[in-house]
């Protein structure tokens, strides 16, 4: 019985990873074994897309929110890791305290953080922290975790490669996926503030706004300010981040 199970267990690696891609990760600097090929990972930001456009009031005009919305976010995404990839900023309209990235170049920042902010310098290092998710392909790593657990084989493995990535958008990604490691997320943080200080901007700006998180969730710890929750700990993150600004300075 233990020898069926092995056989079994070793077929569906070799069926998984017959299906898998190399891919060099610019951030990691290392080659990785994925499912999913830089043009599916496009592919699948674009059907995800479309959902966050259904299920959230996107706001139309970026720039009537926010000056120069679109410009200083394309700025960072430029001095990015992946200057290449085409890369998508929007606003939606949500009293929340957050922002997030999906797969793909898919960038979104709520209006409630963006009132929070003081300056382009904070806004844009929150910015650099969802590209560099993106960057780092995080949730794409998330998914492929996840990947033989909760997508059928006859999905996965079928002929139609573009119905399996609409089938991982309808039924499998959720934004509840996009909850990273300490580690990923301490990550973001620093490659976030140095595409902001390469884009010319003060990266101050992270401990700034991190700061004044900490102080609004003191006053007000009933205030959803989702860009902290499940995250380390802030005092962790402005030490983390005030090392990365000093290494500026060498």
């Amino acid at each position: 019985m233990k020898n069926y199970f092995l056989s079994v267990f070793l077929l569906v690696c070799f069926l998984f990873f017959s299906g898998c891609a190399t891919y060099f990760n610019p951030v990691t600097q290392k080659q990785e074994t994925t499912v999913y090929t830089e043009q599916d990972e496009i592919d699948l930001g674009a059907a995800l897309d479309k959902r966050i456009c259904k299920e959230f009031k996107v706001v139309a005009d970026t720039d009537g929110v926010y000056r120069n919305f679109q410009a200083l976010c394309e700025k960072v995404a430029r001095n990015s890791d992946r200057p290449a990839l085409s890369f998508h900023f929007k606003i939606i309209e949500n009293k929340e305290v957050n922002a997030f990235s999906l797969p793909g170049g898919y960038v979104y920042v709520y209006t409630g953080l963006i009132s929070k902010v003081s300056s382009d310098d904070e806004l844009m290092c929150v910015v650099g922290h969802e590209i560099a998710h993106i960057c780092a392909r995080d949730a794409i790593h998330r998914m492929e975790k996840d990947l033989l657990y909760q997508i059928p084989a006859s999905v996965l493995f079928g002929s139609g490669r573009q119905r399996a990535l609409q089938n991982v958008a309808d039924t499998v990604f959720t934004l509840s996926m996009l909850s990273y490691s300490r580690k990923q997320e301490l990550q973001a943080d620093t490659y976030g503030i140095t595409y902001a200080f390469r884009a010319g901007f003060n990266p101050e700006g992270m401990v700034t706004f991190f700061k004044k998180l900490q102080e609004i969730e003191k006053k007000n710890p009933s205030l959803q300010i989702t860009f902290l929750k499940d995250h380390p700990d802030t005092s962790e993150r402005i030490k983390n981040a005030e090392i990365v600004i000093e290494g500026f300075k060498k």
